[in-house]
């Protein structure tokens, strides 16, 4: 079922994806045709793949993501594996990670925070890997750039984690091994090439943008509110049940086993989700889907805690439950009308049902009108679906609308539907309804009425799904 794609995250990255692909500049991102420094490109190269294969729909736009949350559950089994050598421990790890349902929902969306993960939880498999056999390491440094290249300098977590790692178990000969190093420096090359290229393209006003006012400001500049500190806790509080209490447990046992029984593989584990929490709670800017870089290693500890407490008999009737528990719901998310997630819900939809008019008679390079929308909602959504921009400028007062009307009185507006009622009623004869649903109204003035057009047959450019 294709359920369109949110106004903003997900078309804002759609649509640096769109251009990506139309231009063919795959280092130089851009979003509506002006240069955007806040992302690396790996996951709108990876979405205007899809686009270039599928075609430009919201299909395409999730379709890397899901992808990535798959493979994320399954390097997940599998490291659960390498580490306990138990195939209970595996497929409840796998479990935990999915349920409760806001990683699956985060997976149904076009965003970068799951692609990031992804690569976060493959350098980790890769550093384990690395114990036995070293050319791992290379793998763990190309997938640490991988991560870099879709979050910049959060990508940074696997080395900044490792390194610590290395450092509590006093593994010094391993920091200087040729293999380790070699992996390090091509995570740090090609993880920032993007960054290097920007720089030397656009200058100090890259790094001003991308460093400082998108990474700086919006994490650490400007006033916070008292114990900010403490938002990812009270999230967790919110939404991590029922897994909060055996993954606090959990987390103090393999704390006990890291620093007191020196156990190494315990204390990566520990390190993993404990630093990236600390370090992200310093951050004014917090939202959970930010932090499941480090679900899978709260769900391997929690599956670790939870198996140490039951018995074999207690484990297959657990199994059993958790069978249950994915087949329930995969009859319930197929099979019933209801909509119990974000994912599940029609996204967009009123977007999209004017999104083919509006652009055949919306010209290319005419932007439509604003009529007391907010300057951001729906105008990302209303770009990637129409190809149209929507004005961010907004006019609110219905004499400045029809003093707009009458000296540009082919141009092309949207408001909400019950603004435009409000607006024919006070100035009947005046505006035009092209076209109209139960939110938003698309509609010019009475004088450019014949010029409306509702013949689609000539259009070349494809209506985006």
């Amino acid at each position: 079922m294709d359920t369109g794609i949110t106004n903003f995250d997900d078309a804002y990255y759609a649509q640096k994806a769109k251009e990506m692909l139309e231009s063919g500049s795959f280092w130089l991102i851009t979003f509506a045709g002006s240069p955007a420094f806040e992302n690396p490109p790996l996951p709108f190269w990876l979405t205007a793949l899809t686009f270039s294969i599928f075609g430009v729909s919201s299909y395409s736009a999730i379709f890397p993501s899901a992808l990535f949350a798959t493979g994320i559950v399954l390097i997940t089994y599998r490291l659960s594996l390498l580490l306990y050598k138990d195939n209970w421990i595996a497929f409840a790890a796998a479990f935990i990670l999915l349920f409760p349902g806001m990683f699956v929902d985060s997976s149904r969306r076009g965003m970068v925070d799951i692609p990031v993960a992804f690569f976060v939880t493959l350098a980790f498999y890769a550093f384990f890997k690395a114990r036995d056999i070293k050319p791992w390491y290379l793998v763990f440094g190309l997938a640490t750039a991988g991560a870099i290249l879709s979050k910049s300098v959060l990508g940074l977590f696997p080395l900044t984690i490792v390194g610590a790692f290395l450092i509590f178990s006093r593994q010094w000969r391993e920091i200087v091994n040729p293999w380790f190093l070699s992996g390090c420096l091509i995570a740090l090359i090609l993880g920032f090439s993007w960054h290097i290229i920007n720089w030397q393209h656009f200058g100090q006003g890259f790094i001003d943008a991308h460093f400082g006012s998108l990474i700086i400001n919006r994490s650490f500049g400007g006033t916070k509110e008292p114990l900010y500190f403490l938002g990812y806790a009270k999230d967790f509080l919110k939404n991590y049940w029922p897994w909060l209490p055996f993954a606090l447990i959990g987390l103090a046992q393999f704390g006990k086993r890291s620093f007191i029984d020196k156990d190494r593989t315990s204390l990566l584990l520990f390190l993993w989700p404990t630093l990236t929490f600390l370090v992200m709670s310093t951050s004014k800017n917090q939202t959970l889907r930010y932090l499941f870089m480090m679900f899978p290693a709260l769900a391997i500890v929690t599956a670790k805690t939870i198996s140490e407490w039951l018995g074999p008999d207690k484990k297959n009737r657990a199994l059993g439950i958790m069978a249950g528990v994915i087949a329930v719901t995969i009859l319930f998310v197929n099979t019933t009308p209801f909509q119990v997630k974000v994912t599940l819900a029609q996204s967009s939809k009123e977007v999209r049902e004017l999104a083919a008019v509006i652009n055949l008679n919306t010209p290319k390079n005419q932007a439509i009108g604003n009529y007391g929308l907010s300057p951001s909602n729906p105008r990302l959504a209303m770009l990637f679906y129409s190809n149209r921009a929507l004005e961010s400028s907004v006019i609110r007062d219905p004499e400045k609308l029809m003093m707009s009307l009458s000296s540009t009185p082919k141009k092309t507006w949207l408001s909400s539907i019950g603004e435009f009622r409000k607006l024919a009623s006070q100035h009947p004869n005046k505006v035009y309804l092209i076209q109209a649903n139960n939110k938003y109204a698309f509609f010019t003035s009475i004088e450019n009425r014949e010029n409306i057009r509702y013949d689609f047959s000539a259009m070349r450019l494809p209506i985006i799904k």
